[in-house]
């Protein structure tokens, strides 16, 4: 008496095929690195500590109405001007 197993081939199931692979990976939009062209017109980048610094300036400029303070601190968040610039204070008259 033979006893014969299913096979698991199916005539009526179709192939699976194997999955394609590339050897090289595909650039996505987050990988690219933007080039000097891509960031013509937009405004620099400004560090945080001197946005903060900037921030104070244009505050303290603002409450104790002081506006060359101000206007360097907005210079500043703007990135027109450095925190390292020396901000000459008027001449006291007394």
């Amino acid at each position: 008496m033979s006893t014969q197993l299913p096979s698991t081939y199916d005539p009526a199931m179709p192939m699976m095929e194997e999955p394609t692979r590339t050897t090289t990976a595909q650039p996505s939009a987050a990988s690219e690195m933007p080039t000097h062209s891509d960031m013509d017109g937009h405004p620099p980048i400004v560090p945080f500590k001197e946005r903060v610094i900037g921030v104070a300036k244009k505050t303290r400029g603002t409450l104790l109405a002081k506006p060359e303070l101000k206007e360097h601190g907005e210079k500043i968040l703007q990135g027109e001007a450095s925190v390292y610039d020396v901000h000459e204070p008027p001449a006291r008259t007394e």
